[in-house]
Parts: C-alpha cells; sequence; structure tokens
C-alpha cells in the first residue's frame, strides 16, 4: 500500500468518526429538545452552511448534511441471484373463450367438465393462459391426480413458477398419486348417448330429477356424446316447470352449455 493510499483511508476513516460523533449529538439533543439543551460545536467540516438563529433549524439542517454524507457512503449490496428466463413454449395461449371457461370451472362452476377441458386443449396444442397458472398448481397440491394433468396443460412453466416463486409451496415435481387414485380424466362415454337423453327427459316428466339424484345426472351429462348435446338442450328447455326438479334442470342446462362452449372454444385450428 503507497502513502498516498494510507493518506486515503486515514482521511476516511476520519470522516466516518467525525460523522458517526455529530450524530449521536445531534440525536441527543434532538431527544432532549434545543431548549433543554445546546447544540454541541460541530467537528471540523461539519459547520452549517448558514447561518440560522433558531437553534431548531440549525440542528436540522446539520443532521440533514450527515445524513446525506452517510447515505452517499454506503457500500453497495451484493447483487440479487436472476433467476433463469421463463422456459420457451412453443404452444400458443388458449383462446380467451377458453380461459375464461376454465377460469369459471376452476371457481366450481361446472367443474366436472375440467377433465374435458384439459385433454381438449393438449389435443388442440394449446395451453392455459399464463395468470391462470398458479391457480392451477395450488389446486394440485390437493390433488395429485389433477396436480399430474394440468402440468401436462401447462408445460415447462409448472416446474419454472414452482422454484421462482418456492412462497407458493409448490412441488418443482409433481407428486405421485397415491395408489388406487382415479385419474383425473374425462368420464367413459356412453354407448349410446341417445338413449341416455330419453332416461333423462323421462327423469324430468316423471319428476324423478330431484336435486338428491344431480350428482347421477352431472356424470351423466359429463360422458354423453357431444354431438347429443344440442338434442338434450332442448328438451332440458322444453321440460315444464316443477319446483322439485327446476333446481336440477337448470345445473343440467348450464353444464350442457359450458360443454358445447368449450367444444368450440378449444376446437384444433389448421
Amino acid at each position: 500500500m503507497t502513502d498516498v493510499q494510507r493518506a486515503g483511508m486515514s482521511a476516511g476513516q476520519s470522516l466516518a468518526h467525525s460523522a458517526s460523533t455529530e450524530w449521536s449529538n445531534l440525536v441527543t439533543t434532538a431527544v432532549l429538545g434545543t431548549d433543554r439543551k445546546r447544540l454541541p460545536i460541530p467537528p471540523p467540516g461539519w459547520e452549517s452552511l448558514r447561518p440560522v438563529q433558531d437553534p431548531a433549524v440549525e440542528l436540522l439542517d446539520r443532521a440533514a448534511a450527515v445524513a446525506t454524507a452517510r447515505r452517499a457512503g454506503m457500500q453497495p449490496l451484493a447483487a440479487p441471484l436472476r433467476i433463469a428466463p421463463v422456459p420457451f413454449d412453443e404452444r400458443p395461449e388458449c383462446s380467451t373463450a377458453a380461459a375464461n371457461l376454465l377460469a369459471r370451472m376452476l371457481g366450481g362452476l361446472h367443474d366436472i367438465a375440467l377433465p374435458e377441458w384439459f385433454a381438449l386443449s393438449v389435443i388442440g396444442g394449446v395451453r392455459p393462459p399464463a395468470y391462470l397458472v398458479p391457480a392451477l398448481l395450488l389446486r394440485g397440491r390437493r390433488n395429485p391426480a389433477f396436480d399430474l394433468v394440468a402440468r401436462l396443460a401447462i408445460g415447462p412453466r409448472a416446474a419454472w413458477l414452482a422454484e421462482a416463486m418456492p412462497e407458493l409451496g409448490v412441488r418443482v415435481d409433481p407428486q405421485s398419486p397415491p395408489a388406487g387414485t382415479d385419474p383425473f380424466l374425462p368420464p367413459r362415454p356412453h354407448a349410446d348417448s341417445g338413449a341416455v337423453v330419453s332416461v333423462i327427459v323421462e327423469m324430468f316428466l316423471d319428476r324423478s330429477a330431484s336435486w338428491a339424484a344431480v350428482a347421477q345426472l352431472r356424470l351423466a351429462v359429463a360422458a354423453m356424446d357431444p354431438a347429443w348435446l344440442p338434442a338434450l338442450s332442448l328438451e332440458l328447455n322444453r321440460a315444464p316447470f316443477h319446483v322439485a326438479t327446476e333446481r336440477t334442470r337448470v345445473e343440467l342446462i348450464g353444464l350442457t352449455q359450458i360443454r358445447r362452449e368449450m367444444m368450440v372454444a378449444l376446437a384444433p385450428t389448421e
């Protein structure tokens, strides 16, 4: 180390010490009040730049000078680690209509059709919108079978987000479903969807389509051949009103409609 470097280091240490002393004196005076304690004489270099009569104003001027010097002399913090960029996914995002349907089902509206949404998105070569990826991963924390299907649809961004945002509490790699867990897939299609439509209509005519039977009726509609959905929708709208079946009728009409909208929104494009 040269003499110039030693002198510079010594001057810097002396300045740091005098700034610390000045700050301590100013804090003590501010706590006690300038009317009870006189301002001490400042160390060399820390004198007020303008003469003032009010001790309180002088205290503020000197405090501002020391605070500015302390901030200017702070060492910069280490640069934070940069995360890897988002992995590239050549698949386009799904359409706005398909994204809105997914958001509605994630909110609990006719979510029995969720497996079909994922199946159609894979066939169509599209992925969920980025703003719904956290919700999909969070839902997968409590349903490993859902998580596997959702990550297949999301693609490599699922693992990237789990690593970039550990506060989500999401695994980087998906968890294997417990043995015996049903896969998160659309229900097996009926052999004769036309016959199913007839049975559902008969249930409304004899008023047995009460809310107690809605779970089985939802499953029947979810498994129906899409070609028969318009016919079912027409028959449900024709069904006579009855207080025992009206709630079920509205539920099935909504499920039929959301499936028909999915077929259009997620139809493969040439």
